[in-house]
């Protein structure tokens, strides 16, 4: 459940520079956005998370949006039941297309969040022409309700959108201290060592990303499998300086399951966040001082 957007409290923050390609307030065609959804052993809630976003998806009128569900081959069969909704006509899913055209599946091995999501991404850019592209989480600590806010930002002309906890309006109601703890200490890794000080929420999974910009480079070249990718990812997205601006979220306990976070996911993330302070892009583009508003 997430706050109004109408809540004063509510507010984007947004890091330079800001966007000066601001898209039409009515576009003549519809926009395209992918929800890239990794998943392992998720069959306890995605069901009913892919039923939730095609219901949101019907009151996004100016949006084409369509779901690819990356399953690292998951023994509790949350494959097979992706391809059992895959089969559902648009009169039981409400979604105006036919069978299956808006839910996608590949799968693959267990080889961390990093491997799925570049697996994700590719397997979308490679067969697929969207505007956006959305990571979020299978287990409802991300809220479908506000990817019609995400969208929002992105017809303003913004290519990376974060969902964040740690601007004002956001919150993660619920954590435990030992939790609370580790996403601190995330962050100020992220910020401090790896260099991204112009952003609150560096780890954030909830984000919605310019396709323009994920073409622009390889993204095996971020070489981050596991957890680290979140902050690699926004590491370049920084360097290369495009429109960027947070958006508050509220992310509760996970519904249902258990977390895939691992001891070696956060070593890869403190030494990766070394190795970036360090690191230079050869498509690294000149820096624009544009400021934002």
């Amino acid at each position: 459940m997430s706050n109004p957007p109408s809540n004063p409290a509510f507010k984007s923050t947004p890091s330079h520079p800001a966007p000066t390609h601001l898209a039409p307030t009515h576009p003549a065609t519809k926009k395209s956005a992918f929800i890239a959804i990794p998943t392992y052993n998720e069959a306890e809630n995605i069901e009913s998370l892919i039923t939730e976003i095609r219901q949101i998806a019907q009151t996004v009128k100016d949006w084409d949006i369509k779901i690819l569900i990356i399953d690292d081959n998951s023994p509790d069969g949350t494959g097979a039941i992706v391809k059992k909704l895959q089969k559902q006509t648009p009169a039981n899913t409400g979604h105006p297309s036919t069978p299956g055209t808006d839910l996608h599946l590949i799968s693959g091995d267990k080889k961390g969040l990093g491997a799925a999501y570049t697996r994700g991404f590719n397997h979308i850019l490679k067969n697929f022409a969207p505007d956006f592209i959305f990571q979020m989480d299978a287990d409802f600590q991300h809220s479908p309700k506000d990817i019609p806010r995400f969208l929002k930002k992105a017809e303003e002309g913004w290519d990376f959108i974060i969902g964040s906890r740690y601007i004002a309006g956001g919150d993660y109601p619920n954590w435990s201290f030992k939790r609370k703890l580790y996403s601190w200490g995330a962050n100020l890794i992220a910020r401090f060592i790896a260099g991204i000080y112009n952003i609150e929420d560096c780890t954030s999974g909830f984000r919605c990303i310019s396709a323009q910009f994920l073409r622009s480079f390889d993204l095996k070249t971020l070489k981050s499998d596991g957890y680290a990718f979140q902050m690699s990812l926004l590491h370049a997205a920084n360097k290369k300086r495009i429109p960027i601006i947070q958006i508050p979220i509220l992310f509760p306990n996970r519904r249902s399951g258990r977390s895939k976070l691992g001891h070696k996911d956060i070593r890869e993330f403190f030494f990766n966040a070394i190795k970036l302070r360090f690191k230079r892009y050869r498509w690294l583009d000149p820096p624009n001082n544009q400021k934002a508003p």
